[in-house]
This record gives structure tokens, C-alpha cells and sequence, in this order.
């Protein structure tokens, strides 16, 4: 198991997530603007076990990939310091469905999705504003994907964190490793914590919480089998 995650995620969260599998803190320089430079979900596309990188990925991460045996291929954009060129692989995935907005997103994860459900995202930065849960539910900051499955639970960015920026997006806390969702920080620190606790239960995933402090921003957790 390879664990990719923002090496700027607090230590607490990297020590427990030690635990589970082999770290991989991931940074870049010089590539995109200073608060997402080490997020995954900028970098990388995951679909099942398979990823789609950004050309300008680290060669330390190709290496690590190939150690692993991990199926990769590289996209066809580049990223670039402003948006909309820092989101061409930010795309939601779980259970055959994606999330993305397809003016922006890259075209080997629009080939990818030809023959699957796509949710219209008019948020560029899907990955980071949605999780996916399974076809019914969905945790999402972002009211025109909410508004698109009866089920899905709308929460607010506002309490998460986020380098630079007046608050984060809850996609960005969390990576999911079969029914466990895992949460770089406490809900407790969440107006809607409870709520959203009840929402992944009813859902039939198990919340772990990775450090005791306010939700963190990390561009996801991405764990690799």
C-alpha cells in the first residue's frame, strides 16, 4: 500500500497514516501557486488503481510508482501557476462515477469517463470540493453538484483549512480506503460534524481521524494498492 499525501499535512496525521502503508509526502516547486504545490488531487488522477499523472510530476514519484508496480500513464496537459491551468486533473472518481467540469479537465480523464455517469462540476476544482461515498452519496461543497442526487449532503468550506486562502474544500480532508474514510483533522471542529458523521455511517463507512484539530486542506489522501 503507497499513501500519497501533501508532506505539509501535520505530523500526527503522517505518523497515523504510517501505520497503514508506506508514505509518499508529496511536494513540487515552481509548477503551480505556493498553497496547493504539494496537493495530489492537482497532480494526479486516480481511477481504481490505475493513475493519469501531470506531465510535470515528480521523477521521485515515477520511481516510487514503478517500485510498486503501480499502473500509470501521463496526461496531456500541462499545469500551469494560474487557474484554470491548475485543475486539468482535479476530477472526482468513485464507483464509475466522476465529477468534473469538462472544459477544463484533461482529455485522456474525458476519454476515461465516455461510458461512465459524469456529473457537470461548474466548479473547476472538483476533486477537492466533492468526495464521492458510492452513486448515492456525495459530501460536496459545490450547490450544482448537491443539486443533481436527492441524497447527497451539502457542507460548508468554511472551517477547513487551507495555506493562503480564507478556507479549503472537504474533498481535500479526506481519502477513502474501502469502507474507512479518512479525515486529516476532527469533525468536532465542524459546525456540521455530527451530521456529516450520521451521513457517512448511514452510507456504511467508519471515520478515522488522522490529528485532533481543524479539517485540513491537504489535496487528498490517495491510497494505492
Amino acid at each position: 500500500m503507497l499513501i500519497i499525501f501533501d508532506q505539509k499535512i501535520p505530523k500526527a496525521a503522517q505518523q497515523k497514516l504510517g501505520k497503514i502503508g508506506e508514505l509518499f509526502p508529496f511536494t513540487s516547486q515552481g509548477i503551480v501557486y505556493p498553497g496547493i504545490s504539494g496537493h495530489p488531487d492537482i497532480f494526479i488522477f486516480q481511477y481504481e488503481q490505475q493513475l493519469i499523472l501531470a506531465p510535470q510530476i515528480s521523477i521521485s514519484l515515477i520511481k516510487k510508482l514503478k517500485e510498486n508496480n503501480i499502473n500509470f500513464n501521463f496526461g496531456n496537459q500541462n499545469l500551469g501557476n494560474l487557474h484554470p491551468l491548475t485543475t486539468p486533473y482535479n476530477v472526482a472518481y468513485r464507483n464509475d462515477l466522476f465529477i468534473g467540469n469538462s472544459e477544463f479537465a484533461d482529455s485522456s480523464i474525458l476519454e476515461l469517463a465516455e461510458h461512465y455517469v459524469w456529473i457537470e462540476s461548474t466548479q473547476a476544482y472538483a476533486r477537492c470540493n466533492s468526495l464521492i461515498l458510492d452513486k448515492a452519496h456525495i459530501i460536496t461543497s459545490e450547490i450544482s453538484v448537491a443539486q443533481k442526487l436527492d441524497f447527497s449532503l451539502l457542507v460548508s468550506a468554511k472551517p477547513i483549512l487551507l495555506e493562503g486562502f480564507a478556507n479549503g474544500f472537504f474533498g481535500g480532508c479526506a481519502g477513502i480506503l474501502d469502507s474507512r474514510i479518512f479525515l486529516i483533522g476532527s469533525l468536532k471542529y465542524h459546525p456540521q460534524g455530527d451530521e456529516i458523521s450520521a451521513y457517512c455511517r448511514l452510507a456504511g463507512y467508519e471515520i478515522i481521524e488522522l490529528y485532533d484539530g481543524p479539517l485540513f486542506d491537504g489535496g487528498g489522501i490517495f491510497f494505492i494498492e
